[in-house]
C-alpha cells in the first residue's frame, strides 16, 4: 500500500491518526517524512498491511519517478494519492498524479487507486464540499483509462478520514463476503437491530448489518472515531477499554471484545430482549467467528 502526494498534504498525519493512535492535535508535532517511511500493520488477524509513506519533497518525488520507480510502484496492491485542497498550483498536483498513474500502469496494472482530497474542513458548507469533490472526480476520470480512482473528501478533524480508510482497507480483506454472511446470520438469530464489526487496533469499520434501511454508514464512522478517542483517553489514564454499555428506554447498546482482531457493537431496540441475553449471544458467537473465520 503506497501513499503518495506532495509535501504538506497530510499523508503522515492521517497514517498516524489511523494506525498509530495519534489524535488530530498530536499530529501537529509531526515533521516532514524523509524519503520513504515503511511500516507493517497487522489487520484482521494474519493480514499484514505493508505501508509505504512517500515523502513529498521535490528531490524525493523526482527520485521516485525515475531511479526508484520500479521499486516504488512494483507489486503495489493499493495506491492512495493525497491531494492537498490548499495547494495553489493544481496543475502541478495533476502532473504528479499522472506520473504516478503512468508508473503504476507499467509495474502494477492490477492495483486499486484511491484519491483523498484532504483538508476538506477548510470548506464549511456541505454543498460546496460536494461540488469541489465533483470537480476532482471529473478531472481524474479523464486522466486514465486503466485505473478508475475512487475519490474521498477527508479531514483529520472529523469522521471522514475514518470513512475513507474503512472503505479502502475492508476491500483488502479476502474473506469479506464470508464475514458479512456470518454477521448477517448473527444479527438475525439475535434479533439485533444493528451489528457492527470494528477492527481491534484501528477501530475502523470492517462491516455492518442493520434491520433499518434508513441507517447511514456515516453513523458508524462517527462511533468509530468516538470510541477510538475514548480508548486513547483511557490509555492516557493508564487504563484499558474492556467494554462499553448504554441503555435507555429506546435501545440497548453493547461494545464488546469479539475475536482477537475485532470488537463488536450490538444494538437492540426490542424491550423484551434482556441485556444479559444479548451479552450471552455475543460470547457464544465468539468461538465461531474466531475459529471458523480466523479473524
Amino acid at each position: 500500500l503506497v501513499i503518495m502526494g506532495r509535501s504538506g498534504a497530510g499523508k503522515t498525519s492521517m497514517r498516524s491518526l489511523i494506525f498509530a493512535n495519534y489524535s488530530a492535535h498530536d499530529t501537529r508535532r509531526l515533521g516532514a517524512t524523509i524519503d520513504v517511511e515503511h511500516s507493517t500493520v497487522q489487520f484482521m488477524g494474519d493480514m499484514s498491511l505493508n505501508i509505504w509513506d512517500c515523502g513529498g519533497q521535490h528531490k524525493y518525488l523526482d527520485n521516485y519517478m525515475n531511479e526508484q520507480k520500479e521499486n516504488i510502484f512494483g507489486n503495489v496492491e493499493v495506491l492512495i494519492y493525497v491531494f492537498d485542497l490548499e495547494t495553489a498550483n493544481k496543475d502541478s498536483e495533476y502532473t504528479l498524479y499522472d506520473e504516478c498513474i503512468n508508473n503504476l500502469g507499467k509495474y502494477s496494472r492490477d492495483a486499486k487507486v484511491y484519491t483523498l482530497v484532504h483538508k476538506m474542513d477548510k470548506i464549511p458548507e456541505p454543498e460546496l464540499k460536494e461540488a469541489k469533490l465533483d470537480l476532482y472526480r471529473r478531472a481524474l476520470a479523464k486522466r486514465s483509462d486503466l485505473f478508475k480512482p475512487e475519490v474521498f473528501g477527508t479531514s483529520i478533524w472529523d469522521n471522514t478520514l475514518f470513512h475513507a480508510w474503512s472503505q479502502i482497507v475492508r476491500r483488502l480483506v479476502p474473506s469479506m463476503s464470508t464475514i458479512e454472511r456470518h454477521l448477517s446470520r448473527f444479527q438475525k438469530l439475535t434479533e439485533a437491530t444493528e451489528v457492527v464489526l470494528f477492527e481491534r487496533a484501528t477501530f475502523l469499520v470492517v462491516c455492518y448489518m442493520t434491520a433499518d434501511p434508513g441507517v447511514a454508514s456515516n453513523k458508524y464512522m462517527i462511533v468509530s472515531q468516538a470510541i477510538k478517542t475514548y480508548r486513547n483517553k483511557c490509555t492516557v489514564m493508564q487504563s484499558a477499554l474492556k467494554s462499553f454499555e448504554m441503555r435507555n428506554r429506546d435501545f440497548s447498546l453493547f461494545i464488546e471484545p469479539f475475536t482477537k482482531s475485532t470488537f463488536i457493537l450490538v444494538i437492540t431496540t426490542d424491550p423484551e430482549i434482556e441485556p444479559a441475553v444479548t451479552k450471552a449471544n455475543i460470547k457464544a458467537a465468539q468461538p465461531h467467528f474466531q475459529d471458523k473465520l480466523l479473524i
